[in-house]
């Protein structure tokens, strides 16, 4: 009788790496790090701790490494610590052995090689790529005192250590009223690397939240306030515009990024509301004159015009409505600003509206729209469509300021309400190419 036992000859089951990144920014060979860079993977199947600390090495050059590991979410995620030292190579590797709980093993050896920085100077970093990771704080004054506002951030704008010889430009990009930053920020982070874009441009997309979640100081706009330039809605108050200004100022630090040449500011549907009022409104591109700024509308179904007239469907023509008194309020129109604005004329923001660098992201497909506003005259007379709403804003530029507009179309075909699809276009990636 002959029985088949396979204990030794059965295969041992395999696990893999679902993600590898160092200080949030992908694992990548042959990168440079700062000296106090963590190391986080997350496998497909829980650790064995001991059986996992045993087959990971760290050289420099054939000096052992020590480091630390810690382990979460059930032991899938491993954060390794490595007491790292200044300008030198190092060499990180896990092997084939078992170092899963289930007798688990990698199909093939882990191998990475990196070097730390010089000094303490940060001129460098793999940008993160990981909404899990690339969330980031800042401390901003507000009306009583200082509050916490949230935005995404593929490289750490604030770090104080920090001479970005790269970043040549960077893009803010506005969420809708969907309150979902990580869409947005994964959505240019995708058009970014299809374009080989990420090592030079700074990536942010605000936070700007509905409602509480933190201190009474923190920041948060009710409803769709933030679009408006509006105050936030706790007591320690601040612009949604101011909000940009502070990242804007950071950006314009020359210490921190000599070569930043260009600042564009984006947003889609509410967010294409809020950077078509932002671009008239904001004091820092008078303020930072050395720094080119562009701003990019994408599908908003609200915009701003400089004087009572309209687009006639019909003709094509410019006329001037009647019997509809909210049409010329704030963000239609100069009535009713916000704070914001306080000290502005009519003349001095549409002087600045009309000549600074507006493009227009207009989808022009045919999908269905449920947010659009059909039912309010002061929204209808801007257009039947969301997209016809951008053609007719062109078109009062075209006729009203022929000369001296600073406004342009991009658009995108058969897409309709879709910030993915948008910001992912072809049309939008040769925008890109264009302005960078």
């Amino acid at each position: 009788m002959i029985g088949c036992a396979g204990s030794d000859s059965d295969p041992a089951p395999e696990m893999s790496i679902l993600t590898a990144t160092i200080n949030g920014a992908t694992l990548g060979d042959n990168i440079n790090v700062p000296i106090d860079a963590s190391i986080v993977l997350v496998f497909s199947a829980a650790l064995d701790q001991a059986k996992f600390k045993s087959e990971l090495s760290l050289f420099t050059g054939v000096t052992v490494v020590n480091f630390t590991v810690s382990y979460a979410n059930g032991n899938t995620k491993a954060t390794i610590v490595p007491e790292l030292e200044y300008a030198k190579p190092y060499s990180f590797t896990i092997n084939t052995g078992v170092i899963g709980a289930g007798g688990e093993r990698l199909s093939e050896p882990l191998n990475y090689t990196f070097t730390t920085a010089d000094d303490d100077v940060i001129r460098s970093m793999t940008p993160c790529t990981s909404t899990g990771d690339c969330l980031r704080s800042i401390e901003l004054q507000g009306s009583t005192g200082m509050g916490t506002f949230e935005f995404y951030s593929n490289y750490p704008i604030y770090e104080e250590n920090a001479e970005w010889e790269n970043l040549k430009q960077a893009i803010i990009v506005v969420h809708g009223a969907s309150f979902d930053p990580d869409n947005y920020f994964t959505y240019l982070t995708n058009t970014l690397t299809a374009l080989d874009l990420n090592a030079s441009t700074i990536l942010i997309s605000p936070f700007f939240r509905e409602a509480s979640t933190g201190s009474p100081d923190d920041f948060y706009w009710s409803g769709s306030n933030y679009r408006l330039g509006n105050q936030s809605s706790n007591t320690n108050q601040l612009s949604s515009f101011k909000v940009i200004d502070e990242l804007v100022e950071q950006l314009a630090n020359s210490t921190r990024f000599p070569v930043l040449e260009k600042i564009i500011v984006t947003g889609h549907s509410s967010g294409g509301a809020f950077t078509h009022v932002y671009a008239g409104a904001n004091v820092s591109e008078s303020t930072h004159t050395g720094i080119e700024f562009e701003y990019i509308v994408a599908n908003s179904q609200f915009f701003y015009y400089p004087d009572g007239q309209r687009i006639n469907e019909t003709d094509n023509q410019l006329y001037t409505p009647i019997g509809c008194s909210p049409y010329q309020l704030w963000p239609l129109g100069f009535n009713t600003t916000p704070p914001y604005l306080l000290g502005a004329t009519k003349e001095s923001y549409n002087l600045k509206f009309v000549t600074r660098s507006i493009t227009y992201l207009l989808g022009n497909g045919s999908q269905p729209d449920p947010t659009l506003n059909t039912t309010d005259c002061e929204n209808t007379l801007q257009g039947s469509t969301r997209y016809l709403r951008g053609e007719n804003m062109l078109r009062y530029m075209q006729l009203v300021y022929p000369s001296n507009n600073n406004h342009s179309k991009t658009i995108v075909n058969g897409i309709g309400h879709d910030g993915a699809a948008m910001y992912q276009s072809a049309e939008f990636k040769s925008l890109l190419n264009e302005l960078l």
